[in-house]
């Protein structure tokens, strides 16, 4: 279907992308479509091999096949400058390209036979990634030729993406901490704010407690205005076990081994009718996985409504 120049959806380590030919524009106009997705915002290519990300870029730096090397397959996607057969509309008018190889055998297979695939998560554009095939049907249903399905996925969080072109620049948190990279390289990387895991769109109103006290009174005056509310315990969360009479559901979020949790919890509360979704507080010092699932927590909570 790849060749047909038709979209597949396909399991990954972290979420499910939407692949298309990554040398095909036409196939990957269609990524834009069904997802809704701004043409300036850069596809990453999928690949099977370094060898294969060699022959997309006009030189591959040491740093970066130390990494490859260390972390592929797996959940880092890197930012190198790209050959011009790598097309325009793929690197959204950048010079540079985003590679990642990933950590899945259906999607290794996949790129295998059909080479390099354009491929962000295969979701409607601002909404939760997907983590299941249903997941992919629900937003892409009548867009998409087919949807691979290998039942759920493992990270449950995008890759880690990180733009080696200059300046080392951390664009993404991600299923690679920044912790683990900088020991690699031996150097600090500098973060930027607000990268391509941008804020994401629900219904529900997501609240971050910032301490016990207060998710205590959030709880108590959402159940007493007949909301309803769900609350979201981490492997963090310091203080009382209180019971809350009145929740509709309780979850509790590993944020240290990770999995699929998050977004399946977000997506579940919405077909729910859920009103308000409540996090326990978060130490503001997290790292590795942590930290990444901390920064989507953070961005649903500015994308609720009103905000």
């Amino acid at each position: 279907m790849i060749k047909q120049k038709e979209l597949v959806a396909f399991p990954t380590e972290t979420v499910y992308g939407l692949g298309a030919d990554a040398f095909c524009v036409a196939a990957v106009e269609k990524i834009f479509k069904a997802k809704g997705r701004p043409a300036e915002n850069p596809l990453l290519v999928h690949v099977s091999s370094i060898d294969q990300a060699e022959q997309l870029v006009s030189y591959l730096p040491e740093d970066a096949r130390r990494l490859m090397e260390e972390f592929w397959p797996g959940p880092l996607s890197l930012v190198l400058p790209a050959l011009g057969r790598v097309p325009d509309i793929v690197r959204g008018g950048k010079l540079g390209v985003g590679l990642r190889m990933p950590d899945h055998p259906v999607a290794l297979r996949l790129i295998e036979q059909a080479g390099p695939l354009a491929a962000p998560s295969a979701n409607r554009f601002g909404r939760p990634s997907p983590v299941t095939a249903d997941h992919v049907r629900t937003d892409l249903h009548g867009q998409i030729a087919a949807v691979l399905d290998a039942g759920t996925t493992g990270v449950g969080v995008e890759s880690t993406l990180i733009d080696l072109q200059n300046d080392y620049k951390l664009l993404r948190l991600g299923g690679i901490s920044l912790e683990a990279i900088q020991k690699v390289l031996g150097r600090e990387i500098e973060a930027l704010d607000g990268g391509p895991a941008a804020q994401f769109v629900t219904d529900l109103e997501v609240i971050l407690a910032e301490d016990i006290e207060q998710m205590t009174f959030i709880i108590e005056e959402c159940i007493g205005r007949k909301k309803k509310t769900v609350l979201v315990n981490n492997n963090y969360q310091k203080g009382s076990n209180k019971s809350y009479t009145g929740l509709s559901r309780e979850y509790q979020l590993d944020l240290i081994s990770g999995g699929a949790g998050l977004y399946s919890m977000i997506r579940e509360c919405e077909s729910n009718n859920v009103d308000v979704m409540v996090f326990a507080p978060l130490p503001s010092d997290l790292t590795g996985i942590a930290a990444s699932f901390a920064d989507r927590i953070h961005r649903a909570v500015s994308a609720r409504p009103g905000r």
